[in-house]
């Protein structure tokens, strides 16, 4: 499905869970191209502010989602934020649309929720777009690279093995993982990224270099479950005294940006951007 180019107030924003939905919609909208906010999940930040431009909706009523957008007449949405898809069996469709979602389930991606919301948006012709394309002044980049003194020996050994992460990454096993040096010790799992670094956080007395690995795995689409590193995560990484943080340049969302990257540099953080 190709992006079409925004035009001023053309976008529904539907959104889920997390600060940065609140982020976004507000760049949206100083952008002038929000037109209209449809909530999955409760985020009073957004209720107060975009009142107005609000409706809610349950996910399993999908269906009277798309009905609605294209009762506004916009074709164009962006999805933000964690939204838990139920099983397709507990979604609300008609027959048009089981039969329609039934291909993808045929061709074995019936555990790629994303992929088959995507191709459900698609059918009711609905233009899906690139979270990395409307949103890339938040983007990683190579000139966000901070490098502190102390790291600079385990930097150079972390370059030479630019190939073996990217391997990692292409397997699909997880979008981040920890190294204690050249050692993987830890993957993020189904509890997520805060949840693995909290895990060794609490055994970490055995490691004295640690760093935090993150990027989009091979099988990711830019328009709905695009990686985000926050605020929430840095503060966790400067708790348990990580020493340097590796992001793929252009792979990453960095929410409230200007923050995360002065509180890395002011906590002795180095992150190298590859």
């Amino acid at each position: 499905m190709k992006n079409l180019a925004t035009s001023k107030n053309d976008i529904c924003l539907i959104a889920g869970s997390g600060l940065f939905v609140y982020e976004v919609a507000n760049f949206l909208n100083n952008k002038n191209l929000l037109n209209q906010v449809i909530l999955i999940n409760e985020n009073n930040l957004i209720k107060k502010k975009f009142k107005d431009k609000c409706k809610s909706f349950k996910i399993k009523d999908i269906e009277k989602i798309t009905t609605f957008i294209k009762s506004k007449k916009l074709k164009k949405i962006m999805i933000i934020g964690y939204v838990e898809l139920p099983s397709i069996d507990k979604i609300n469709l008609s027959i048009k649309s089981k039969l329609l979602i039934s291909k993808d389930i045929f061709l074995n991606n019936i555990n790629d929720q994303s992929k088959i919301l995507k191709s459900y948006l698609s059918n009711n012709k609905l233009t899906l777009l690139s979270q990395k394309k409307i949103l890339k002044k938040m983007l990683v980049s190579y000139q966000d690279g901070y490098l502190h003194n102390e790291n600079k020996k385990i930097i150079s050994k972390l370059k030479i093995k630019k190939t073996f992460l990217k391997k990692i990454f292409s397997m699909n096993i997880a979008q981040s993982f920890i190294l204690n040096g050249d050692r993987v010790i830890a993957m993020e799992d189904i509890f997520g990224t805060n949840y693995m670094i909290n895990k060794i956080g609490k055994i970490k007395s055995k490691f004295n270099n640690l760093i935090f690995v993150k990027s989009k795995k091979s099988d990711q689409i830019d328009e709905i479950d695009f990686p985000i590193i926050g605020m929430e995560t840095v503060k966790l990484l400067i708790k348990y005294k990580f020493r340097l943080i590796c992001l793929f340049n252009n792979n990453i969302l960095i929410s409230d940006k200007d923050n995360f990257l002065k509180k890395i540099r002011a906590n002795n953080i180095s992150l190298i951007v590859l």
